[in-house]
């Protein structure tokens, strides 16, 4: 297959053409520079053909500084909902598959149980909201998969653990949310399930794909330095309202899978598992 893939130059879509290119497709690699999502005028050069002859879509491109989006809303919408939505119409013209990556901040994070993909979203920040419009500018398109994730982590660019190890190594005090729960998920491992889902053929419509294990935060960043350092750090827990931030963050962003299974597509690997990997790729200079 030959298959776009936006937002290249980013943490998932950089993993995604290295596995599109593993499984012998052709990808076709776009930056912002190249396809801004924002302009409608990129979905536009996508119709007319400007970019060849393609089989598939796999959107990686995002706004994702949550924080930065509570003053940017707007911005936030341009690209994640309205941009989306033009991408989405051009996939459906087309007849190209599309895979997109969405998130756990569609849900406000208040249930005690983990979301399926079918839970009500009620994003409680702009970033949130910003992607639900995405969602659901997609959800009746017959030609569209879309993929929720969470507390994405990667060898390559900035990440959680690898900012934890980093202030550890310098010898800093460290201080870490414990009580928000999610799923740590594997950039290399996502990377994997969203080219199943495309080679499959997989139903339109919502999949959840996180890593298996549901901690917290200071769990995540203790494991990270014993992975990476043999010993386990003294770190402090602290609470949300300890750590404020500009955008709420869901207190429980735990995702449950209930669709990828009877699709035969391989789990991810333990947390364990996949910080021994990462640690083995990543570089903490």
């Amino acid at each position: 297959m030959r298959v776009l893939v936006t937002g290249a130059g980013g943490m998932v879509g950089r993993e995604v053409v290295r596995e599109l290119q593993t499984r012998g497709h052709e990808a076709v690699p776009v930056t912002r520079q190249e396809f801004d999502i924002a302009d409608p005028t990129s979905a536009a050069r996508l119709i007319a053909g400007d970019l060849g002859k393609l089989d598939a879509v796999i959107n990686c491109a995002a706004y994702t500084a949550v924080d930065k989006a509570e003053s940017e809303e707007q911005a936030a919408t341009n690209a994640n909902g309205f941009g989306v939505a033009y991408l989405g119409t051009a996939c459906l013209q087309l007849g190209l598959a599309l895979i997109h990556v969405s998130t756990d901040f569609v849900f406000d994070g208040r249930s005690d149980e983990a979301y399926i993909e079918d839970a009500p979203a009620n994003p409680a920040s702009a970033y949130g909201r910003s992607k639900l419009h995405g969602e659901r500018s997609l959800i009746s398109n017959p030609y569209a998969r879309i993929v929720r994730t969470a507390w994405l982590f990667s060898p390559e660019g900035r990440c959680f653990p690898r900012t934890m190890v980093q202030a550890y190594r310098a010898g800093k005090s460290l201080r870490v949310v414990a009580d928000q729960r999610g799923n740590p998920t594997y950039v290399p491992d996502l990377a994997r399930v969203l080219v199943d889902l495309l080679e499959k053929n997989a139903f339109p419509g919502v999949y959840h794909a996180v890593g298996p294990e549901t901690t917290t935060w200071h769990d995540f960043a203790v494991r990270a330095i014993r992975a990476a350092t043999g010993e386990t750090p003294e770190i402090a827990p602290v609470t949300t309202e300890e750590f404020p931030t500009p955008a709420v963050r869901p207190k429980n962003s735990a995702l449950a899978d209930t669709r990828l299974g009877p699709l035969a597509i391989e789990p991810m690997r333990s947390l364990d598992e996949a910080l021994k990997d990462w640690v083995e790729r990543a570089s903490f200079e």
